[in-house]
């Protein structure tokens, strides 16, 4: 038996792991308390109904819901106000069980003031066709709402298997950063995060694969089609991640047939996906319409440009002034509310690293293409924090605001290539000396190394049994 757990792969205790948890939090997260989950909700019932694009009403710009909706929306969001302020005031929501969808009483929801406002259909496809099928039963909201969730969870669980499955390297750190608390939290949601965590695991393993992996000797036509629809889903999920595509200099010229074919892929693919994002962008711009009074997108845009210097040092400033609180919501920070302990956070953070140096695959990967990767999560990572200081920063702001360590998880596999090394152990036990210091250290590191399975697993479920622990006490009790 035992040796049955030692040898189980990464995807499928992924497989067992994350739908056991990812219940566990969709059951435990009350309704609408994941960042936006109103907006997202809104779009995904928006979605359902055939339209696809928000509609502009005067100077507001929003979609147009059941009245239903509107009142579950606002009942559960009084009743959660009332509780977090007394916690012996218990809630009461299983009026809203019974109360029937109706989709004949429309009334305009105004969301122009929140972002999830220009962002297109694509991640709300899975939860809408679900929630659809709610609603030929006329079911509640509220029941509507958990059945786009439970959508969500399958379709990441789905699209973080096959990745894990694809990429030739760093299977168990794909594996540990699937299963972050924050990860669960908004794979189980009906936040557009959740499909881009997906999709996002997903390209980023295939361009591994493709790169690393020398079964893969050339790359075809069916390679290059998935890759651009791949590409144009996760750029149309949330645009900046569009910058993904430059992981295809990781993969060798070779493996195009010659260098003028790969650079005729790589503007091809450019020049279709970067055109799909600019052309929903045109259609959403002017939907946006940032909730804070000082900023301005335009304004803040022509701040940068007068002075290009200077967000360099605005963007080190957030980072000295705010940088451990971006590190409770990489881990998982619960919404603004629900914090994690500091020392729990950071220990599952570090023991992500030891897991990228025991990596056992002997794949050659170069120091120009770790250097590629490192520099592809840079360039994202610059542009998500530039365009929260162009969108929510108030003009001229020295620090950013709104940054949440959640928008780089979809791209952190990147960062963690930078620690693997191609590690001979076998050869190296054989080659110790006859230290009895040096050989009790290796066997300590060959019984981790021959258990990592089973020490991963272990950890990682106790991990989340705590933390799912610690959330449930601070949301109910």
């Amino acid at each position: 038996m035992m040796n049955k757990f030692r040898e189980i792969n990464p995807q499928t205790a992924f497989l067992i792991i994350g739908l056991i948890y990812g219940l566990g939090f969709l059951l435990a997260t009350p309704a609408f308390q994941v960042p936006d989950e109103y907006e997202h909700f809104y779009r995904s019932l928006y979605v359902s109904e055939g339209h696809v694009v928000p509609e502009k009403l005067g100077n507001l710009s929003g979609v147009y819901v059941p009245e239903s909706v509107k009142l579950t929306s606002d009942t559960v969001n009084q009743e959660w106000y009332t509780f977090l302020q007394d916690r012996d005031n218990k809630t009461n929501l299983s009026s809203l069980l019974h109360l029937p969808f109706n989709s004949k009483n429309m009334v305009f929801e105004d969301i122009s003031r929140i972002a999830v406002i220009t962002y297109s259909p694509v991640p709300y496809l899975i939860s809408a066709f679900a929630i659809d099928l709610g609603k030929l039963f006329n079911l509640a909201p509220l029941v509507l709402l958990y059945i786009g969730r439970l959508a969500n969870l399958l379709a990441w669980v789905f699209l973080t298997y096959l990745a894990i499955k694809i990429t030739p390297v760093h299977k168990w750190v794909f594996f540990m950063l699937a299963l972050l608390p924050m990860t669960l939290f908004e794979a189980t949601s009906l936040s557009a995060d959740s499909f881009l965590l997906g999709v996002s695991f997903l390209i980023i393993a295939i361009f591994f694969k493709y790169a690393f992996d020398d079964n893969k000797k050339k790359i075809g036509s069916k390679d290059i089609y998935i890759l651009g629809i791949l590409l144009l889903l996760v750029g149309l999920a949330k645009s900046n991640y569009v910058l993904l595509l430059f992981l295809i200099f990781l993969i060798p010229a070779r493996k195009f047939g010659n260098r003028k074919h790969m650079f005729l892929v790589t503007g091809s693919l450019f020049l279709v996906v970067f055109a799909a994002v600019g052309i929903w962008n045109l259609i959403v711009n002017g939907l946006y319409a940032p909730i804070i009074p000082q900023v301005s997108i335009s304004g803040q845009i022509a701040y940068i440009l007068g002075d290009p210097f200077r967000f360099p040092y605005i963007l080190i400033n957030t980072f000295i002034t705010r940088g451990l609180s971006y590190q409770f919501l990489f881990v998982g920070n619960f919404w603004l509310d629900v914090p994690l302990p500091t020392w729990w956070l950071g220990f599952y953070l570090i023991t992500i690293i030891p897991v990228a140096l025991l990596d056992k695959n002997k794949v050659n990967i170069i120091r120009n293409q770790k250097l590629i990767s490192a520099a592809i999560f840079i360039l994202n990572f610059i542009t998500a924090c530039a365009l929260v200081y162009i969108t929510w920063t108030s003009v001229g702001q020295n620090v950013i605001d709104g940054i949440q360590g959640r928008y780089f998880i979809p791209i952190f596999p990147l960062l963690f290539l930078l620690l693997y090394k191609i590690r001979d152990f076998e050869s190296y036990y054989k080659k110790i000396d006859n230290d009895k210091l040096v050989i009790k250290n290796i066997s300590i590191i060959k019984i981790i190394c021959e258990n990592l399975n089973l020490i991963l697993i272990a950890y990682v479920i106790i991990f989340l049994s705590i933390t799912l622990l610690i959330f449930i006490t601070s949301y109910y009790v």
